[in-house]
């Protein structure tokens, strides 16, 4: 179950509602990018706790650590629900595309 919610966030909420959703989008660019050379190299499968994994690695090393590790993760699962999506359904769904800032804006927790 999910639930949406309009926010009027003030001026400081606002900036971290913005991290997040660059955060958010960032994370499922590249994991998406990582999938893409995975196939079209086509070297081992990759899953999304492998992915999990290295984004766990990546935030001990980068600048990723300042942000919210839940959303970071929620982005992973969301790019592999999309593929699983596209995968069962292709006539349905489209195959996941990249996220673009100002158009593609959001995340979960």
């Amino acid at each position: 179950m999910s639930i949406r919610e309009r926010l009027y966030p003030g001026e400081q909420e606002l900036h971290v509602l913005v991290r997040h959703c660059s955060d958010a989008r960032y994370v499922w660019n590249l994991a998406l990018e990582q999938r893409n050379l995975r196939r079209r190299e086509r070297l081992q499968k990759i899953t999304c706790n492998t992915q999990m994994k290295e984004l766990s690695e990546a935030r001990k090393e980068t600048w990723l650590k300042e942000g919210s590790a839940a959303v970071q993760q929620q982005a992973l699962r969301d790019l592999n629900q999309a593929f699983q999506n596209w995968w069962n359904r292709p006539d349905h769904f489209g195959r996941p595309t990249w996220r673009k800032a100002d158009i593609n804006e959001g995340f979960a927790v």
